[in-house]
């Protein structure tokens, strides 16, 4: 494979974020670790890199922001907007040696149509400016072993669990340069290679139902890659949509596997350390949150009526699903990624929640030829000490602008807490950066956006999410981009509950120690996409996550049993115990409002051997908890009666409408003592 001497990376989901003000105006951007740290070594490797960003416009002829600028190594390149067909925008630097970075395999097909390397993770450029072109393989051995692997480099992991057949053993499917391939050999690995193209096209894991025919049918054309009970892996190519494999399986039916360097790396922890050194210099700016005892107990002791946390539910949940009108368009037919109302119930999320009086912000992903994405929003939590506003508020405003900015006119009121000497000669981009560490200006938070309120220091991160999108892929000659796909239990009953409890939380506005985090995920139905994207990105960027809880297919109760289930369950014992006092508290929530069967808890580690759940778990990778899971995060979902039940219980109630033009059912009441239970639990995480 011949050398590449320049990379263009496209701003994505694999190198980092475009950070976006109040009125979603582009203000600077965040790369991820792994692509600022290969700037730092690109000049050695006699390799020239530009970020290529999506929506950012040049401000003069052929000038961008100096705010834009990126660490030495790294030039910019404006994107009006990622448009397909010819790389268009891009195109004028396509050259043999050139290698062009993108997470979606859409692009990467065009990219090696025209003549230029494609990659889809800039981890990757190290072994293209070598020479070496990047080896697919599954390996199998104790994790220290595979661990070791990692950390000499040239490896990018994909996917991290143990085996099924032997606990002790981890499989890890992962892209790396031949020498790491021979010595995983000579570490005693067992290698398996997998027979696809990892440049241009991307790994699923595909999970059948029964119908032999189906899958028969479906596999046509299709190498499989490698298979295990229950699962089998393929690729897809970059002129496959997101339904070219839908086949007739259990909840969670695809998984997309990214090229992830930080998924085997350890998370950061839910409490900053106010003892360290650089702490202890800080105190001139400080001031100490304390929430007042009888507030917390107050808060402790709450139990508001199931009526008040999901007043609108039933509204939301009909907006969302088609029923009545979602905006001044009307109705919407489907959610799915791949339909353009989708983007119509991303917008309305963004308006909901404003009304609301949140800031909401997107985080963007693009995956088979579109851009996506996942909205958040943000309760910040108190913490125990926070900046004292009148610093942190002119900070703020001024590191927001473009360079270049009086930056160090700015550092009187911060003498003391940074060696100004060591800034001499450095560019204000670096300095501004210096600023925003001391200031602990996180990238996990939006600091940017002037409207929302910062969250103290020490304030961890409980999330709570659903997925916004919908599919009828079940139906025959489903065409996603045209056809109705209401999806009012998958997965409008989850939008509906944390909408829900987004309206109920600001009532708690400046009284929870932790920042309360709601995220609707985008594209679960095509894998998982944007929950993997969204986990990947916090870890990145050291987000410090409490605990996740998930909402999917919470309202289908045609039995009348009202058994609901919680899932914790995990192939790593070690992130079911994280996740499984989650459980607890949730059931223990839902006990205490009385209004439901006792919660069954998956606390298995197999998605084989039901229906005995402390062994078995049917959601495991099955929904977006599965994301956060695999970064190393306690997470769990709460869901109806879907999975198989004890021999002493009722039949399991699963929805017969599942991923069908027909769901268009949900119990209501049920789906809504559910959504008061998670509430619950989360603001006993919170406060």
């Amino acid at each position: 494979m011949r050398k590449i001497t320049k990379a263009i990376v496209i701003l994505d989901q694999a190198s980092g974020a475009l950070r976006r003000d109040e009125n979603e105006r582009p203000v600077g951007l965040d790369l991820n670790p792994d692509l600022a740290a290969l700037t730092d070594g690109a000049t050695a490797m006699g390799l020239d890199v530009t970020l290529a960003v999506p929506g950012l416009e040049r401000v003069g002829f052929d000038v961008l922001p100096d705010g834009f600028a990126a660490p030495a190594g790294l030039r910019i390149m404006a994107l009006p907007s990622l448009e397909y067909g010819g790389l268009t925008g891009i195109g004028a630097v396509a050259e043999g040696d050139t290698a062009l970075v993108a997470a979606d395999r859409r692009l990467r097909g065009e990219a090696a149509a025209a003549g230029l390397v494609p990659a889809p993770h800039p981890a990757l450029l190290p072994m293209l400016a070598a020479g070496q072109r990047p080896v697919a393989a599954r390996l199998i051995g104790p994790r220290p072993t595979l661990e070791r692997l990692v950390r000499l480099g040239e490896v990018v992991p994909m996917w991290f669990q143990p085996t099924p057949e032997n606990p002790n053993h981890w499989a890890l499917i992962a892209l790396l340069s031949p020498p790491r391939l021979t010595d995983a050999v000579a570490d005693g690995l067992t290698l398996q290679s997998l027979d696809y193209d990892p440049l241009t096209e991307d790994l699923f894991w595909a999970r059948p139902g029964e119908d032999r025919e189906e899958l028969d049918e479906a596999l046509k054309g299709r190498r499989v890659l490698f298979a295990e009970p229950g699962q089998f892996l393929i690729a897809m190519r970059p002129e496959d949509t997101a339904e070219a494999f839908h086949v007739h399986g259990a909840h969670g039916h695809s998984e997309y596997l990214a090229p992830d360097p930080g998924l085997m790396r350890a998370t950061q922890s839910d409490v900053v350390d106010f003892e360290t050194p650089e702490v202890g210099r800080l105190p001139e700016i400080l001031e100490v949150v304390e929430i007042l005892p009888r507030v917390r107990k107050a808060i402790l002791l709450l139990r508001p009526t199931c009526k008040a946390v999901t007043a609108h539910y039933a509204a939301d949940l009909d907006r969302y699903t088609g029923v009545t009108a979602l905006d001044a368009q009307g109705p919407i037919v489907s959610r799915h990624s791949a339909h353009p109302d989708n983007k119509r119930a991303e917008a309305q999320l963004m308006r909901d929640l404003r009304a609301m009086g949140y800031c909401p912000s997107r985080n963007d992903f693009t995956h088979a030829g579109a851009t996506h994405s996942n909205i958040i929003a943000d309760l910040p939590g108190l913490g125990r000490l926070r900046i004292k506003p009148h610093i942190l508020e002119k900070y703020r405003e001024v590191l927001r602008l473009p360079l270049p900015h009086p930056l160090r006119l700015l550092l009187n009121d911060l003498a003391g807490m940074m060696d100004e000497s060591g800034l001499d000669g450095l560019p204000d981009s670096a300095i501004r950066a210096e600023i925003e560490r001391v200031l602990k200006l996180q990238p996990w938070y939006p600091w940017w956006n002037l409207k929302c309120p910062l969250p103290g220091l020490g304030a961890g991160i409980i999330l709570v999410g659903a997925h916004l999108d919908s599919t009828a892929g079940f139906e025959p000659g489903y065409h996603a981009p045209t056809d109705a796909a209401p999806g009012r239990d998958d997965n409008g009953s989850g939008l509906a509950a944390v909408l829900s409890m987004a309206r109920w939380f600001r009532g708690l506005q400046g009284k929870l120690t932790h920042t309360v985090r709601f995220c609707f995920f985008n594209a679960e139905e095509s894998g998982l996409v944007g929950s993997k994207a969204y986990a990947a990105h916090l870890k990145a960027m050291g987000a410090p996550i409490r605990g996740v809880v998930c909402t999917d297919m919470m309202g289908f109760n045609s039995d009348a049993n009202r058994l609901f289930e919680v899932h914790a369950g995990y192939t790593d014992p070690a992130i079911r115990d994280l996740s499984d006092p989650l459980a607890t508290k949730l059931a223990a929530a839902a006990a205490e409002y009385g209004m439901l069967a006792a919660a069954q808890i998956y606390r298995g580690t197999s998605t084989s051997g039901g229906p005995d759940r402390n062994a078995y778990d049917g959601a495991i990778n099955r929904s977006d908890h599965a994301a956060f899971h695999q970064q190393g995060w306690g997470a769990v979902l709460a869901s109806e009666d879907f999975f198989a039940n004890l021999t002493s219980e009722p039949a399991a109630d699963a929805n017969p409408n599942y991923h069908r033009q027909t769901d268009q059912v949900v119990d209501t009441s049920y789906a809504r003592d559910i959504t008061c239970a998670v509430a619950r639990m989360v603001t006993r995480l919170a406060v």
